[in-house]
């Protein structure tokens, strides 16, 4: 008997989804209040701003990565996976590589918090937006594990 094995917290596959889309949309929502709280004042350039780094980053990073994970884990061969395995290693390195460029931009105050502020609002946007997509496939998700 494997006790690592057994220690290791592990879900359905549906459960999985749902989970990974609660993090996403949680981390989202939270970039989301964090520019949202920069933001002093806007204008319709800082709305289209906005939306065009929304655009960009759900349209070509978070939408495409969601698809990724979601194909992964439903390639799994086994019913039940490591309640943290909704991102790859690769997924946890991006994560930890933007959430500390992210701080890091901040903290230095290079870029005034207005615009950097207006980046989060699209960036955060996209990244909820990433998560409902896995938390929609979770709901439906139908394979029997």
């Amino acid at each position: 008997m494997d006790i690592k094995k057994n220690l290791k917290p592990r879900v359905n596959k549906k459960i999985l989804i749902i989970i990974g889309g609660l993090v996403w949309t949680f981390a989202g929502t939270n970039v989301l209040k964090i520019g949202y709280k920069d933001v002093s004042s806007t204008n319709i350039v800082g709305v289209i701003f906005s939306v065009i780094i929304f655009a960009i980053f759900f349209n070509f990073i978070f939408s495409k990565m969601a698809k990724k994970h979601l194909k992964r884990i439903d390639s799994k061969k086994s019913k039940k996976l490591c309640v943290f395995s909704f991102f790859d290693v690769k997924g946890y390195i991006i994560m930890t590589f933007m959430m500390t460029f992210g701080i890091t931009l901040r903290s230095t105050g290079l870029i005034n918090p207005n615009y950097l502020g207006l980046f989060y609002i699209g960036l955060g946007f996209a990244l909820a937006c990433g998560g409902l997509i896995f938390l929609i496939n979770g709901i439906r998700y139908k394979k029997v594990d």
